[in-house]
């Protein structure tokens, strides 16, 4: 972060791939957070996964603070509806968070075959928890000009790893999920965009140094009343990929979305590991998948704490329940059809778990 100004932060979009040499092409497939939302400014077809978070409150569709962008215009709070309306390329919202970088379905490539994903999400090896999730900055990235981005940092940053009843950070469960999906999945092209952000505008350019200022105060009173209302629940509809109303909803519907590329999702993974989160148990394993970083920089895990310091890495899961409903099924699988019943999700988590700690 810019120590000049606290709404710049310093990093590249594109971070290091597992292995260069084998990743062949720079595909946009991901897992990640869908934030789209339908509203009366935007695009007619834009489709709602949302409506915790207004985008709209964070852009300046009026241009008072900002003069000019890319074609794409504001990509969040509907999208941009296109001439008359606005002069920029019609667009569907596409706001999102990517929490792993597939790239393509294709080995070849690099990538990941869609049926990996499937069948480790069906099978219990990744747990999937409920997400609730709040904006904590905008910040402007480095680029010349730069993108405009919406921050979901967990907070704090370091978790109290001293006090078991001290409250998890918000914004937890993306490097959760995000730790074990590294830890899953190794591939050539697999990577994560940086910290956790949904980007609503590339190619900034302000009026003025004044009016930049003037743009991220607007920002700061509506990330305060984001943070002073606590974290949100997503898909609360909750919603099908296309936007359609879901028949047979879970006991939990805030979870991931398998994306093609940004205006493309093909499937939704509902949670598989359900709150509360502050029993003992819950709470050690939660600590432990988020006492580790990935460091670009030696492509390797970092400890936050040392073992003696941190959680305890000898920490076994033969006493963890894992409440799992019937009615979250894993995404429809046409290549395989996949049952969960409660003790093979039960078996598959705990082992799971507990291979973390060896």
């Amino acid at each position: 972060r810019d120590r000049d100004n606290p709404n710049t932060v310093q990093h590249f979009n594109m971070g290091p791939v597992l292995d260069e040499k084998k990743h062949k092409v720079d595909g946009l497939a991901f897992l990640g957070l869908s934030l789209a939302m339908k509203t009366d400014v935007g695009h007619p077809d834009s489709i709602t996964h949302q409506t915790s978070f207004d985008y709209n409150l964070v852009q300046d569709r009026n241009y008072k603070y900002l003069k000019s962008t890319d074609d794409n215009g504001w990509l969040g709070g509907g999208g941009e509806p296109g001439p008359p309306k606005s002069w920029k390329l019609a667009a569907k919202d596409s706001a999102h968070v990517e929490i792993l970088r597939i790239g393509t379905y294709e080995t070849a490539l690099g990538g990941l075959p869609k049926k990996a994903i499937y069948e480790a999400m069906a099978s219990g090896n990744i747990l999937i928890p409920e997400i609730d999730v709040v904006p904590t900055a905008v910040v402007a990235n480095g680029d010349k000009p730069p993108e405009l981005e919406i921050r979901f940092d967990m907070d704090p940053a370091v978790p109290d790893f001293d006090d078991i009843d001290a409250p998890l950070p918000v914004n937890w469960q993306l490097k959760f999920i995000h730790n074990q999906l590294f830890k899953h999945f190794q591939f050539p092209s697999r990577f994560c965009p940086g910290a956790f952000h949904s980007t609503i505008l590339r190619k900034a350019e302000f009026r003025s140094e004044q009016h930049r200022k003037g743009y991220f105060e607007m920002c700061d009173k509506a990330i305060k009343k984001w943070r002073e209302a606590g974290p949100k629940l997503l898909n609360e509809g909750p919603w099908e990929p296309d936007g359609t109303k879901k028949e047979n909803p879970g006991k939990c519907n805030s979870g991931v979305w398998l994306f093609t590329d940004r205006n493309n999702i093909t499937d939704f993974i509902a949670p598989n590991f359900f709150p509360p989160y502050d029993t003992p148990n819950k709470k050690q394993m939660i600590l432990a998948f988020l006492n580790e970083t990935w460091d670009e920089d030696s492509m390797s895990w970092k400890k936050c704490k040392t073992a003696e310091e941190g959680p305890p890495t000898d920490f076994t899961l033969t006493d963890f329940i894992f409440s799992r409903s019937p009615s979250n099924q894993p995404p429809k699988i046409k290549e395989k059809t996949v049952t969960n019943e409660d003790e093979e999700a039960e078996e598959a988590a705990i082992t799971k778990a507990n291979l973390c700690f060896e």
